[in-house]
């Protein structure tokens, strides 16, 4: 069973963030499914749980509290499609499962492979009759900007995209989404950065795609230079723990940006955070 949860109001409102899973976890510790880095929220705010008769809501215990369309919770509340979930700053709608999708997906699994075979083909028949027809109607089919260049009055012939190109482009929306839900997730914003430098790898030696790699080399550069100002506020927490004697405090700090740093990064935090750690933390696997 999926959900989903649209910011309603709040910073980033109109984010919508979908949900696979029995549980989700809201709250200010970088632990939680949800993470919301406001005063507030409390470490371990609230929860979304899977009943046997549907979607729950139930406040952990936080400082503050939850409201359900305007109405505190007191104990485990049923969740309705529209129902408003207010988190410290943010209130979240709620939304369930899509159904229709899974109902599609009943019907292709149910369908023999016959059928399948001729829905296909048929599907590849009316894909190709629309190829031909926009070509006998003048109407090239489009390419990207640059393939036009050409000597004299000679002009390029259309083309479809490449296939790097095509996979560019698809890990150049993953890198979207993930730069829009950088406030949901700690290591998101990384997450970002390395779909957009896949993507630009992808556009080696590929033609016609100026203005797509101009575009990725800016939010390449945009993301590094955020991980490197995460980079630095994290790596000042630590220390300042460290400094003052805080060393259980300083800890959490360093695996917290281990959090937001799973892989090799441009700042070098993971490697950083690495050298601090105490290797013998037991609970260090689980985050």
């Amino acid at each position: 069973m999926s959900f989903a949860l649209t910011i309603a109001a709040g910073s980033g409102r109109g984010q919508r963030f979908r949900f696979e899973g029995e549980s989700v976890s809201i709250g200010r510790a970088p632990d939680n499914d949800v993470v919301l880095n406001d005063a507030g929220v409390s470490r371990t705010h609230a929860r979304i749980e899977r009943k046997a008769s549907g979607w729950v809501l139930t406040d952990r215990a936080s400082a503050n509290g939850i409201a359900l369309n305007g109405a505190a919770v007191v104990t485990a509340a049923p969740l309705r499609e529209g129902d408003r979930i207010a988190v410290g700053p943010v209130t979240f709608e709620f939304r369930p499962g899509l159904e229709q999708i899974r109902w599609w997906h009943r019907s292709w699994i149910g369908t023999s492979r016959p059928a399948r075979a001729g829905l296909v083909a048929l599907a590849v028949l009316i894909a190709g009759i629309a190829v031909v027809c926009a070509t006998e109607s003048g109407q090239a089919i489009p390419m990207e900007q640059g393939d036009a260049r050409s000597s004299g009055s000679r002009q390029a012939s259309p083309r479809t995209p490449s296939g790097d190109l095509v996979a560019a482009r698809a890990v150049y929306e993953r890198g979207r989404r993930k730069l829009a839900e950088r406030r949901v997730a700690p290591r998101n914003l990384y997450d970002a950065w390395a779909a957009f430098v896949a993507a630009a790898g992808h556009l080696k030696g590929a033609t016609g795609a100026g203005p797509f790699r101009d575009e990725l080399a800016g939010l390449v550069s945009e993301c590094e230079r955020d991980l490197r100002r995460e980079c630095e506020r994290l790596l000042f927490i630590a220390a300042r723990f460290e400094r003052y004697g805080q060393h259980d405090r300083a800890q959490r700090a360093w695996r917290e940006v281990l959090l937001h740093y799973p892989g090799d990064d441009p700042a070098g935090c993971r490697h950083r955070a690495e050298e601090s750690v105490v290797s013998s933390q037991p609970d260090f696997g689980a985050e």
